[in-house]
This record gives structure tokens, C-alpha cells and sequence, in this order.
């Protein structure tokens, strides 16, 4: 009898060990984030509002926030237009993230395991610079309107 315990030892400490890896592997994204799991495969799989299993030690884990973000847009010098009018402008923006694959691609170039005060602080500087390159094409002698996209 103890011989027939003693021979199943191993197997069942093999299986302790493997469920021990699956669980301390085991991650569950939230709705606002993407899960990006790299290590084994050559693309990657994306959980967003999903659970999935990394494999310890193998895989590796990173987060990207894909919730809305609000950047504040603002000129801190007089920006002249096309009439060479100067113009200080504050503008807001609403960005998110595309949740395609090719959106959360995109974006893991740049964001990845950012938060989305660092994003935004990213995206501010970019969308100033936009602005100033867009308000020097305008003409203020009509009035215009502005939406982007159109």
C-alpha cells in the first residue's frame, strides 16, 4: 500500500506545481485596458474585458490604458494666422485609443505601460504643435469653423 503511494508521489507533485504556474499566471483585464501577452508566440494576444493564462517565467505581461483621455490644448505665445493676425487659442480634445488590434499595435508603440496622465502629457505636446501648424493656415477675415475629423 505504501509502495502503490510512494509511486504516485511525483505525479501528483508534478500537478501541484503546474496548477501553482497556472494560477500565479492567470490575469484578467479590465473593460479600459488591454493585456498584451508576448513572450512565446510571435504576435501577441490582446485580452481586453477578458481572462487569459502567461505562462510564468516565459511570457512576459503589458498594460495599455484605453480609456478617454482629455487633453487641455493651449498656445503659449500668440500664434500669427494666415492674415498675420495673432491669436492665442485654448482648445480640448477627446482621444482614445482604437480597441482593434491594429490600433492597440499602434498604440503599444508609444504607450505601452504608460499611464494615461503620461499619455496625455505625450499627446499634449504633439496636438499643441498640430494646432499651430493648422491656425497658421487660417484665414481670419471669414468666419470659420474647425472640427476635426471633418
Amino acid at each position: 500500500m505504501l509502495d502503490a503511494i510512494l509511486s504516485f508521489l511525483p505525479i501528483v507533485i508534478a500537478v501541484a506545481i503546474l496548477l501553482v504556474l497556472l494560477l500565479m499566471g492567470y490575469v484578467k483585464a479590465p473593460p479600459d485596458q488591454a493585456y498584451i501577452i508576448s513572450g512565446l508566440k510571435k504576435d501577441g494576444k490582446i485580452l481586453i474585458g477578458r481572462a487569459g493564462i502567461k505562462i510564468p517565467f516565459f511570457e512576459r505581461l503589458d498594460k495599455l490604458y484605453l480609456g478617454q483621455m482629455t487633453v487641455d490644448i493651449k498656445t503659449e505665445q500668440s500664434v500669427p494666422t494666415n492674415d498675420f493676425i495673432n491669436v492665442n487659442v485654448d482648445a480640448v480634445a477627446k482621444v482614445r485609443i482604437s480597441p482593434t488590434p491594429e490600433g492597440i499595435k499602434l498604440a503599444a508603440k508609444n504607450f505601452l505601460n504608460k499611464k494615461a496622465v503620461d499619455i496625455t502629457r505625450d499627446l499634449q505636446d504633439s496636438l499643441q504643435g498640430n494646432m499651430r501648424e493648422i491656425i497658421g493656415t487660417l484665414s481670419l477675415k471669414e468666419p470659420c469653423v474647425f472640427q476635426y475629423p471633418p
